[in-house]
């Protein structure tokens, strides 16, 4: 009697099992790669985006305020009867008589005054202004890299992430209410007619630029700035002549 045997192979052989897990190794490491690779370009533009934004942001709130430097509820009250002698507050020197904008206390930020346009005016930080008394105005960047307004006694944030902030007088010399040239500190008394400002922005995330981000700041300069992280920069430049006082 004659015996047949028949080879039925069960499972894989090693060799296949190598190929097999080389194949999937990879596949995967390819899916890794596309997936990190779009993660970073993600945070990336999320990171310039919120560079722009917030340079756009901090123009736009800085410019409201210093559109209002100046106004007065009766337009036919003179600067001197509109704005009297006010003490230093709000982290601002005090203003004499018919004196509108100068830097702050520290040197490094802006103030202001104004009156209230109606009866239900508010602040930068949104309280009511109660009466006809000159509001006095500070906005400046703070030692957390925030844009902060102080109005009445009472001081808030309105911006974070601003690296730093550079504010220049535009003074009159002439008394054609035209800025004849732009001061980081001018002298008591100055005719300021417009500001200048510079905001710096930086990125929420570090490591986002290629090697480090260098930028102009002010954006005038000559000299780029080199950082020591690799965060993403935006310098931005703007300048507001200050209408109630320049007309």
């Amino acid at each position: 009697m004659t015996i047949k045997f028949r080879n039925h192979q069960n499972g894989l052989s090693l060799i296949e099992l190598m190929i097999a897990l080389l194949l999937s190794s990879l596949l995967i490491i390819g899916v890794t790669q596309i997936y990190i690779d779009n993660k970073q370009s993600y945070i990336f533009q999320q990171n310039q985006t919120g560079n722009q934004e917030g340079s756009r942001f901090a123009a736009m709130l800085i410019e409201k305020e210093l559109y209002r430097a100046g106004h007065r509820r009766l337009a036919q009250d003179s600067f001197a009867i509109a704005f009297p002698y006010q003490a230093a507050a709000n982290g601002c020197p005090a203003f004499s008589v018919g004196e509108l904008a100068k830097p702050s206390t520290s040197g490094s930020g802006v103030c202001l005054r104004y009156q209230r346009s109606y009866d239900n005016d508010v602040d930068c930080l949104g309280n009511g202004i109660t009466s006809d008394t000159p509001v006095i105005t500070r906005i400046e960047r703070n030692a957390n890299n925030e844009l902060i307004c102080m109005a009445q006694g009472t001081s808030g944030t309105l911006l974070e992430n601003l690296n730093n902030l550079i504010f220049e007088y535009g003074v009159n010399t002439d008394g054609s209410r035209v800025a004849n040239k732009y001061l980081t500190a001018p002298t008591a008394g100055a005719s300021i007619v417009a500001v200048r400002y510079s905001t710096l922005m930086a990125s929420t995330s570090d490591g986002q630029a290629i090697g480090k981000d260098s930028y102009y700041f002010p954006l005038y300069s000559d000299t780029a700035n080199t950082p020591t992280d690799n965060k993403l920069y935006k310098s931005a430049q703007g300048t507001t002549t200050l209408r109630n006082i320049a007309q």
